[in-house]
Parts: structure tokens; C-alpha cells; sequence
């Protein structure tokens, strides 16, 4: 009769359950950007594929070597498996758990008193005897915590938004590494850009120097120009040299990325002038929140904590018990399953926690606090996404202007340099002059690369600060 009371009880109970926390509204998202971008390009949302606007073959194989090698994302898929394994630990306690257990007894008794030896059991012969006796038991138990304020089902639920929190984790580590990866590769060729330069700006500087060595010997320049320019050279051949390491160090930089070892890694790309600039696609500002994977993982932490406040108070309220128990003993191991002998128990057990010396109410405040610290996260983490893009935005219109202002100082400071060059060859500009005049080009020259570079990594990171082009979509660590 007790049974049957506890079971028509069950539904009663569940409807106990404890309220979650309600879920703070993010901060307000604006309609529009406030960088107006030139491009004539409808606000969709960038590609999944966002890389290969920049219409590089070699740059689509690297990036998928990296999704398939890196080692940070093959470290968040790690992270992904012990993430669901604790989802299946904290859902346990939904579940009744069911325990079986076995055992077998021999005993044996002897006689040593005189006497007849006739009898069941005793050996013949002398006056003692032995007597054998074999018994086994069989018992299963099943046991269910009835989840009376909904303490088991947030905790289930709390872990299952970690799970989704780590997976989003997984999808912001990748976005990174693909964002990497192009703007390494983007540096490689910007550097052999600069190189490039960098040697065609010594050979003038070589030629001048030949040039002036010339005149020396002649006695139409001094020992104090030739020693200029001479300095003028080597300062350009130690900044050759910087480019080049700087190079090599990329390259090395790019080959971890893609979870190899530096030595014997080629990249093939010469210049930053084969790739294709992408339009600017910067989407509206009332999708990001769905489109950036460290937001969705800021917005589950959030839930989760809130799911936690309700375990931390269920655990402060009285918990209900059941345990059913079955047992049987025979003479031998096939008596066990004819079913005699068998005895079963039901009971149910109610225990509140009554002094704990303020643990329960500190987890429940620690778990509340924590909730208060994930919504101030949350909001950050909404505020610098807007940033994000903002900057990058921004950052992608002036980085055009800067590289249409470095085209014009390279063409004019190449074209001051072969007027002055013609007129020193010719005795009537000074050296003086065109030592200037070639330090303007080095410096122009090196200014453009740089500039161009900029125009590339701006998109690069407007990419990233919209997510991508992620589409809400998870991988699990299997």
C-alpha cells in the first residue's frame, strides 16, 4: 500500500519544481553601421568561405590543412568530448540507478566423537566425520531520487548549455585559426613584397655609388660624399636583410598554424598584387548576436548559471528517495530463478538538510554572484562585437585612402628620383640632393606595401568580427 501511495505521488511532485532565472535582455543592437562603406555591395552577410574572395588557390589549401591539423582545434574538440561526458554524468540522477549483486557459501562441519558412523554425510570408518553444505543468494536493488524542486533536471540542463558553450568555443577557435592563417599567409607575400622593393631600391643606391666612386677618383666629389653614401648602402643592405628574416619567420609562424614543422615548409605565393581585394560585406547589426559563435557561448554560460541558482536552492529543500530491494536464496546456482525463497522490500526515504553551517545558502549566494558576473560578461562581450566591426569597418574605408595617398608619394617620389639622378650624372644637382631623394623612394616604397597590406587584413578582420559567415551550426567531438 506504501508503494502504491508514493507512485500516484510522483506527478504531484514534479509539478514542484523550482522557477529558472529569467533571461536578461541583451544590450540594444543598433539599426545600421555608422561607417558608410563605398563598395556598391548589397549588406549580406559574409561567406563561409570568406578566404577564397581573395581568389588564392594555395591560400584554399592552407586553410584547410589548418581546419584538419591545428592544434588548437584539434585541443577544442578535446574539450568538446570531456564536455559531453559530464553532460551524461549530470544527467545520472534522472535516471533510477539498478545494482545487482551475487554470492556462494560452502561450509563444512566435522564430527570427531566415537560412535557409529552410519548416518547421512559422515565419511565411514573411525569415529569422526564431515558434513558439506553449499547455499547462494542472488539480491537487486533499484534506487530513483525523485527530483522534487527540479535541483537534478537544472543541473542536467546547466550541463548540457556547457556542452553547447564549449562547442561555440570550438567555432570561435576556428574562426581565429582561419583568420590567422590568411593574414600570416597575407604577410608572407607582403614581406617579399618589401624585399622586392627593398632590392631594386639598393641596386639604384649601388648604382649611384659606382657612380660616385667614379667622380672620387676624378676629383668632381669628396671623400665625405662617398662615405655617405657608402653608409647609405649598408643601411639599406641591413634593412634587406631584417625583410628577409622577418620572412622566414612568418613562413615558420604559417607552418605551425597548419600543425607542421617549420623546416622544409614552402609557400609558393610571390605577391600580394596576384590576390584579389574582396568587396566589403558588413551584413546588419540585428544578426551578429546569431552570427558570432563567442557571443552564442557568452549567451549559454549565461543560461547556465542561472540553471545552477536553481540547483544551489533545491539542494536547501527536503529530497525524496525510493528503493525497491529483491533477494533469493538456494541450494544450488538453477534453484535461484524458480522464484520460492524470494523476499522484496520497498521504501522511501524524505531527508532535509536542517544546519550545514551556512554551506547551502553560500553555494546559492556564490551561484548567484556568478549569474551577475555572466550577465555583465554577456553584455561586454555584445558591446565589443559591435566594436569589432565598427573598427573594422572603419578601418577597411581608411585603409583605402592611405593606400591611394602611398600610390601617389611612390609614383612622385620615383619620378623625383630619375630627374635627379639624369641632373647628378649630368653635374648640376648636388649629392646631397640625391641622397634625399633616394631615401623619399625607400621610404615610399616600403610605405606602399604596408599600405596595401592594411587593405587586405582590414578584410580579414571585418570577416572576423562578423563570425565568418558561421551559420549557427556545431561540430561534436566525436
Amino acid at each position: 500500500m506504501t508503494h502504491r501511495l508514493l507512485l500516484l505521488t510522483l506527478p504531484l511532485l514534479g509539478g514542484c519544481a523550482l522557477l529558472a532565472e529569467p533571461h536578461p535582455a541583451p544590450p540594444p543592437v543598433p539599426a545600421a553601421w555608422d561607417t558608410m562603406v563605398p563598395d556598391k555591395a548589397a549588406p549580406v552577410w559574409p561567406d563561409a568561405q570568406w578566404w577564397q574572395g581573395f581568389g588564392s588557390a594555395e591560400l584554399d589549401r592552407l586553410e584547410a590543412q589548418a581546419e584538419s591539423a591545428n592544434t588548437d582545434l584539434a585541443a577544442a574538440f578535446a574539450r568538446i568530448r570531456q564536455a559531453e561526458a559530464q553532460a551524461k554524468v549530470a544527467g545520472a540522477p534522472l535516471l533510477p540507478s539498478l545494482s545487482a549483486g551475487g554470492s556462494g557459501d560452502r561450509s563444512i562441519s566435522r564430527n570427531t566423537s566415537s560412535g557409529s558412523t552410519s548416518g547421512s554425510g559422515l565419511s565411514p570408518g573411525g569415529g569422526s566425520g564431515t558434513r558439506t553444505s553449499t547455499s547462494f543468494s542472488g539480491n537487486l536493488q533499484a534506487s530513483y531520487e525523485i527530483d522534487l524542486f527540479g535541483g537534478n533536471a537544472a543541473a542536467a540542463e546547466s550541463a548540457g548549455l556547457s556542452l553547447m558553450g564549449t562547442r561555440y568555443e570550438r567555432e570561435a577557435t576556428a574562426l581565429t585559426v582561419r583568420a590567422n592563417v590568411a593574414t600570416t599567409y597575407l604577410q608572407i607575400l607582403s614581406l617579399r613584397d618589401r624585399v622586392r622593393l627593398a632590392q631594386e631600391t639598393l641596386k639604384i643606391a649601388e648604382d649611384v655609388l659606382e657612380v660616385l666612386t667614379l667622380q672620387v677618383q676624378a676629383g668632381a666629389a669628396s671623400d665625405l660624399e662617398l662615405a655617405q653614401q657608402r653608409a647609405a648602402v649598408a643601411q639599406q643592405r641591413a634593412s634587406l636583410t631584417a625583410q628577409q628574416q622577418n620572412e622566414r619567420q612568418a613562413r615558420d609562424a604559417l607552418a605551425v598554424l597548419l600543425g607542421r614543422a617549420p623546416q622544409g615548409f614552402v609557400v609558393d605565393g610571390k605577391s600580394l598584387t596576384s590576390l584579389t581585394l574582396p568587396a566589403i560585406t558588413p551584413g546588419l547589426p540585428a544578426t551578429l548576436l546569431e552570427r558570432r559563435p563567442d557571443l552564442r557561448r557568452a549567451d549559454a554560460t549565461l543560461r547556465a548559471a542561472g540553471l545552477d541558482i536553481v540547483t544551489a536552492r533545491a539542494n536547501r529543500l527536503p529530497s525524496l528517495s525510493l528503493t525497491a530491494r529483491g533477494s533469493v536464496q538456494a541450494a544450488t546456482v538453477a534453484a535461484l530463478f524458480d522464484g520460492p525463497g524470494t523476499v522484496t522490500a520497498l521504501a522511501g526515504s524524505l531527508t532535509a538538510p536542517l544546519f550545514e553551517g551556512n554551506r547551502l545558502e553560500g553555494q546559492q549566494e556564490q551561484a548567484t554572484a556568478r549569474r551577475d558576473e555572466a550577465i555583465e560578461s554577456y553584455r561586454a562581450a555584445v558591446l565589443a562585437a559591435l566594436r569589432d566591426v565598427e573598427d573594422a569597418l572603419s578601418a577597411a574605408v581608411s585603409a583605402e585612402q592611405q593606400y591611394a595617398f602611398a600610390r601617389e608619394a611612390y609614383e612622385q617620389a620615383q619620378t623625383a628620383l630619375r630627374i635627379v639622378e639624369a641632373r647628378f650624372r649630368a653635374g648640376t644637382v648636388g649629392f646631397l640632393t640625391v641622397l634625399d631623394t633616394q631615401r623619399t623612394v625607400f621610404q615610399t616604397n616600403d610605405s606602399l606595401v604596408q599600405a596595401d597590406l592594411a587593405r587586405f587584413n582590414a578584410r580579414v578582420s571585418l570577416y572576423k568580427a562578423l563570425g565568418g559567415g558561421w551559420d549557427g551550426t556545431t561540430k561534436s567531438g566525436q
